[in-house]
C-alpha cells in the first residue's frame, strides 16, 4: 500500500524529500507511533522475583519498575482461521492500568550486547514465574543481554498483591484483554525510555519470549497484534499449545482448535517445543518452516524439567514437590540457548536458523516412536539422548501434596529413569568408550547448530567428569 502511494508523489516538487522523511520516520517500526507511550517509574528494591543476590557476581542488576497508561482492547474483525492470518480491530482505547516490569541488565554498559528479551511472565501457578529467564539465564548472562519480565495478566498482579499487599497496592490490571497492548507499550518503552529502564544503554533489537500459557497468548499476539504494531523484532514461542487465545474475553469469535503462525510476517518467529509439548499438542507439528518461521521439537524433553524447577525454586518460598520419579534431566535449556542465539542472528544479519527434524510418529495413530531404551526417535537431538544413560520420559505424578502447584510441577516435569549398572556396562564397556561416543554426539549437535560452543564445552567437560576422565 505504501509504495504505490509514494510513486504517486513522484510528479510533485520535493517528492524525494517526502519519501526520505517517510522512510526515516517509519523504518522497521513504522507502526510504533500508534502504540501509546506508557509512564515508567522505578520501584524500591526487593521485588517478588528479585534475583539480585544471585546476579551480583555475574555483574548484573535486578530492578523493578512500575509501568502505567491507557491500554487498548481488541476483538476479532473476522473469523479467525487456522492459517493464523488474523485481523484485529480496536474495541476500546482507554482502559487504565498499572503494573510492574522487572529489568535485569549488565551493570557495565560495555557488556551490553544491544539485545533485550521481554518475557511475558507465566501465571499458570497463580503467581508470576520467570520461566524463560530460568531456562535461558546462562546465555543471557554470558552474552550480555538485557532482560525484562512483564506482568501483564490479572492473575499475576493478584498473586503479587497476595504476597506483598503494601508493595503492590497500586497495581491495576482489570482484565487480560489489555495484556496484548501492554506488551506493545512495554516493548516501546524499552526503546523510547531506555534512559530510565536500561540506565542509558540503547537497545538495538527487542524480542518477546513466553512459555506455556504465555506462549499461547503470544501466538495470538504474533498473528493478530504484531502486524498492526510492529514494535518487536522477533519472537521465541516456547511450549505452545495447538492454537492461540481469544483476543478478548467477550469476543464471540473463538479461536480455531489448531493454528499455525501466519506466513506473511517480516520479523522472525522461533517455535521451540519439548517432546511432551508435541505429545500433548500434536497439531503444533503442522508448523511449516519458512524464511521467517522456524520450528524445533527436542527429543527426550518435557514441558518443565529439573533445570527449570531448580531455577524457579531458587526464588520460591515453597518446598520442592515430591514426585514419583526424578524430574526430566534432559538439558533442553542448552537447545533454548542456541535458539536465542539463532534468533538474534536471524533478526540482525538475516541468517536463518538450521532446520530441525521432527520427532518420529507412527503413520496410523501418530504415536511417538521410541528406541529400545524407550527414548524418542527423531527430533532435535542432544548427546544425552544419542548416548543415553537413562530413559527420559514425559510422565510423572506426585507422591506427596496434591495441591495444584505440586501436582502441576510433577506432571509437567517428566521423568528420568537411570539405567542400572549392568545395562550401562553393556552399552559402554569402558568409561573411555562412553566418553568417545558422547563427544562424537556433542560434536554433531554443535555442527548442526543445536548447541552453542560454550554449552558444547560444558557438556563435554561434564561427560569427562562422569566418566572419571
Amino acid at each position: 500500500m505504501l509504495l504505490p502511494f509514494l510513486r504517486s508523489l513522484a510528479p510533485l516538487p520535493g517528492w524525494r524529500t517526502v519519501v526520505a522523511l517517510v522512510l526515516l520516520c517509519g523504518g522497521l517500526h513504522g507502526a510504533r507511533a500508534q502504540v501509546a507511550q506508557a509512564a515508567i517509574q522505578p520501584a524500591p528494591a526487593g521485588h517478588f522475583l528479585d534475583r539480585g543476590a544471585q546476579l551480583t557476581a555475574s555483574g548484573y542488576t535486578d530492578q523493578e519498575f512500575w509501568i502505567s497508561g491507557l491500554a487498548k482492547t481488541y476483538r476479532a474483525a473476522s473469523t479467525l482461521r487456522s492459517d493464523g492470518k488474523w485481523s484485529a480491530t480496536v474495541a476500546s482505547t482507554s482502559t487504565p492500568y498499572q503494573t510492574v516490569m522487572l529489568v535485569r541488565r549488565p551493570a557495565d554498559p560495555a557488556r551490553f550486547n544491544g539485545m533485550v528479551i521481554v518475557e511475558w511472565l507465566n501465571v499458570s501457578s497463580g503467581y508470576i514465574l520467570d520461566v524463560d529467564w530460568a531456562m535461558g539465564k546462562e546465555e543471557f548472562l554470558r552474552a550480555g543481554y538485557a532482560y525484562v519480565g512483564l506482568t501483564n495478566q490479572r492473575v499475576g498482579m493478584n498473586g503479587l498483591k497476595e504476597k506483598n499487599p503494601s508493595r503492590y497496592a497500586a497495581g491495576n490490571l482489570p482484565n487480560d484483554d489489555i495484556s496484548y497492548d501492554i506488551l506493545s507499550q512495554a516493548a516501546k518503552a524499552v526503546r523510547d525510555q531506555s534512559g530510565v529502564l536500561l540506565n542509558g544503554m540503547v537497545p538495538k533489537k527487542v524480542f518477546a519470549t513466553g512459555h506455556s500459557q504465555s506462549a499461547i497468548r503470544l501466538v495470538t499476539y504474533v498473528n493478530a497484534i504484531h502486524p498492526r504494531d510492529r514494535v518487536i523484532d522477533g519472537f521465541m514461542i516456547h511450549g505452545r499449545g495447538n492454537s492461540g487465545a481469544k483476543l478478548s474475553s467477550g469476543d464471540y469469535r473463538g479461536v480455531p482448535s489448531s493454528t499455525v503462525i501466519r506466513n506473511d510476517l517480516q520479523e522472525p518467529v522461533f517455535q521451540l517445543q519439548s517432546e511432551m509439548d508435541v505429545d500433548a499438542q500434536p497439531d503444533t507439528s503442522k508448523a511449516v518452516d519458512t524464511a521467517k518461521i522456524r520450528y524445533w521439537e527436542v527429543a527426550g524433553s518435557s514441558h518443565s524439567d529439573q533445570y527449570m524447577l531448580d531455577g524457579i525454586y531458587a526464588v520460591s518460598t515453597r518446598e520442592p514437590a515430591s514426585c514419583e520419579k526424578p524430574a526430566n534431566s534432559m538439558p533442553f535449556y542448552r537447545v533454548q540457548n542456541a535458539a536465542y542465539s539463532h534468533l538474534v542472528r536471524w533478526a540482525t544479519i538475516g541468517t536463518p536458523p538450521p532446520l530441525g527434524a521432527r520427532i518420529q510418529r507412527s503413520s496410523l495413530l501418530r504415536r511417538i516412536q521410541r528406541d529400545a531404551h524407550g527414548n524418542a526417535l527423531g527430533g532435535v537431538r542432544l548427546p544425552e539422548i544419542d548416548v543415553p544413560v537413562a530413559t527420559y520420559g514425559i510422565d510423572n505424578s506426585t507422591t506427596g501434596s496434591t495441591e495444584f502447584l505440586d501436582l502441576f510441577a510433577c506432571i509437567t516435569s517428566g521423568s528420568t529413569e537411570p539405567f542400572d549398572a549392568a545395562k550401562r556396562a553393556r552399552l559402554y564397556p569402558t568409561p573411555e568408550e562412553y566418553l568417545r561416543q558422547y563427544v562424537a554426539a556433542a560434536d554433531r549437535a554443535l555442527a548442526a547448530g543445536f548447541l552453542l560452543p560454550a554449552d558444547h564445552a560444558r557438556a563435554v567437560e561434564a561427560a569427562r567428569q562422569a566418566a572419571g576422565r
